[in-house]
């Protein structure tokens, strides 16, 4: 019973740092880019949205997924480690140049001037990137995700703050540009800090091509993760104005940073635990269901209620000027609510060594998904269009694509999968229109947020408890073990 009792407790534990490491930057992150926005024009955003896209997708070749490798290789030592990072910035250096020489081109592309020095500035940000992905990989193997919140956090309060000093005194994109690539150096310097882990002067090959071998197909999901998520920035990028980029761009970020404080948490702390466990069938279906109908209970009404508030809450944080983003911001929000679907499953995948699946999932997602949020944004040059295209391709995506070959792996198909959380989400639903019908009553924006929050609360844990919901009970043992295990 205590070994029970302690095994859960260090669940418990696990998990709330993950998502206190998540949630701590991520609201500091959060609470700086709604300043930001207030000091900023939409604009600065929308050149900040193109810079970010082409330093991802340097990241993700330069990363090539040996983090993951990492994680995932059973006999991992302190020569694999300091092998995947001289490696990691190795290729790192290679991408610097070929931005530094490409920058022009892409500046004449999106006529854009200012944006040659802006990536050359911003490229440099794949170096600790790199460093940090090594670093990031020995924390969540070891499950320490209390220094990873450490790291995180300092750096998102060094580097917030250094950026609304510069929009302050009238730095611009600059400031944007230069907020980012402080949170990197300093998620380097705090993490090298508190490490006992030092990259050493060697370099096994063997170890290299195993790692690589495991990673690349991770590198080139990573790749086309990035050319999905960001063509429909891309391609508005050069159809429309650099100020509705900058709408599209921040109505689609906000609530993905949101919900990734939840989702991501959740799954830091399931690749890893599903690739202890990666032999034990019974054990790892029981597990990925856990964490996809627990995952749901918290990350489903929070995404519907903030496709609820949407309009109180940009005019109050980011003002009126911001208004036109919250069709953007909704469906987004709605779409995020089946999200751990994808995320379970994907980690699942990578667990048990299929990265070549995880590779061509992303590869029908950009060939299909892809072109129509292409095809879509090119033609109507309307950002709430490829919104809408952007919404049903990430539904299908979700549903039709990642979660497939569930049933093929590892016994749990997605037809079950859909039917554990279909209770969840319809309470979510039922909560969403009960705090909708908050708008009829023609409030101002204050109370209208309080009151919709208030209600959907309401109507949804007091369903969970009516009927009984078993993750209801499961939050609030993660709550109680943490606490206890603080206390």
């Amino acid at each position: 019973m205590a070994s029970s009792s302690s095994t859960k407790s260090g669940k418990a534990n696990t998990f709330l740092w993950s998502f206190l490491e998540q949630g701590g930057s991520k609201a500091i992150q959060l609470f700086v880019q709604i300043i930001l926005a207030r000091l900023l024009s939409p604009e600065a955003f929308g050149i900040l949205a193109i810079l970010l896209v082409v330093t991802q997708i340097t990241d993700s070749i330069a990363q090539s997924g040996l983090g993951m490798a990492l994680i995932q290789k059973s006999d991992a030592d302190d020569r694999s480690y300091s092998t995947a990072w001289w490696l990691s910035l190795g290729l790192a250096a290679a991408l610097y140049i070929v931005v530094y020489f490409t920058s022009p081109t892409i500046s004449v592309f999106y006529n854009m001037p200012d944006l040659v020095v802006y990536l050359r500035v911003l490229g440099v940000i794949v170096f600790f990137n790199s460093a940090n992905s090594i670093q990031r990989s020995y924390l969540q193997r070891n499950m320490n995700f209390r220094c990873i919140f450490a790291a995180t956090t300092i750096a998102a309060l060094i580097s917030g703050f250094g950026g609304v000093v510069l929009a302050f005194f009238g730095f611009g994109v600059w400031s944007l540009v230069l907020q980012s690539l402080l949170q990197s150096i300093f998620i380097c310097i705090v993490m090298w800090l508190q490490i006992s882990w030092k990259p050493a002067f060697t370099f096994d090959v063997a170890q290299a091509w195993s790692l690589f071998s495991y990673g690349w197909k991770i590198c080139i999901t990573g790749i086309l993760n990035v050319i999905y998520s960001g063509i429909s920035e891309l391609i508005i990028g050069r159809a429309c104005s650099t100020s509705e980029l900058g709408l599209y761009s921040q109505g689609r970020k906000y609530p993905t940073a949101a919900i990734g404080v939840m989702s991501n948490s959740i799954a830091n702390v399931l690749f890893p635990m599903f690739s202890a466990i990666k032999g034990d069938s019974e054990a790892l279906r029981g597990a990925i269901r856990r964490g996809l109908t627990l995952g749901t209970f918290l990350v489903a009404p929070i995404s519907l209620l903030a496709a609820v508030v949407a309009k109180p809450l940009v005019a109050i944080l980011l003002t009126e000027k911001w208004l036109a983003c919250v069709p953007i911001f909704q469906l987004t929000c709605i779409s995020n609510a089946i999200l751990m679907i994808q995320l379970v499953n994907l980690r699942a995948y990578m667990a048990l060594g299929d990265s070549s699946l995880y590779m061509r999932l992303q590869i029908i997602k950009v060939l299909g998904g892809g072109a129509i949020i292409w095809i879509t944004a090119a033609l109507t040059h309307d950002i709430y269009h490829t919104a809408w295209a952007n919404f049903i391709v990430g539904v299908i995506s979700i549903v039709f694509v990642d979660a497939t070959p569930a049933k093929r792996l590892h016994g749990y198909s997605s037809l079950n999968q859909v039917k554990d959380i279909l209770p969840i989400l319809s309470l979510s639903l039922v909560a969403a229109a009960a705090s909708l019908a908050v708008q009829l009553l023609g409030l101002g924006y204050v109370p209208e947020l309080f009151l919709q929050v208030i209600l959907f609360a309401s109507v949804y844990l007091g369903g969970a408890k009516l009927f009984k919901f078993s993750e209801l009970s499961e939050a609030a043992s993660l709550l109680c073990g943490f606490v206890s295990r603080r206390s």
